[in-house]
């Protein structure tokens, strides 16, 4: 990227003299053409920067309420995420509470017929 930025840098000055060599009008014209370049120039750069300006604030201002919006979505998974778990407590433990039930069944079925 440095050589390409190096290359345009000689291509622009070396394009500029040699316009400047042959070009038809007179040192003055050329002056005041190159003034009112670089004015328009100026003024589109000043816009280009002010613009950008805007655009940054504005993509900061979009950052920060997007990591509003993430840690208010993120609390209220939390917390429906803990309200499931509390009021499926009960279920969960009848649940392992019957497989328990089921596992001691299955072994006592399982040794009577071994036994027999």
């Amino acid at each position: 990227m440095k050589d390409f930025s190096q290359g345009l840098m000689f291509g622009a000055v070396v394009g500029g003299l040699m316009a400047l060599l042959n070009t038809p009008r007179s040192g003055m014209e050329n002056r005041k053409k190159l003034k009112a370049y670089i004015e328009v120039n100026t003024e589109s750069f000043e816009e280009l920067s002010n613009d950008l300006n805007q655009l940054r604030g504005a993509l900061m201002r979009l950052a920060d309420e997007g990591m509003g919006v993430v840690n208010t979505a993120s609390q209220e998974i939390t917390a429906s995420v803990q309200d499931f778990t509390e009021k499926n407590e009960p279920r969960f433990r009848r649940v392992a509470e019957q497989v328990t039930d089921l596992v001691e069944t299955v072994e006592n079925e399982t040794a009577a017929l071994k036994s027999e």
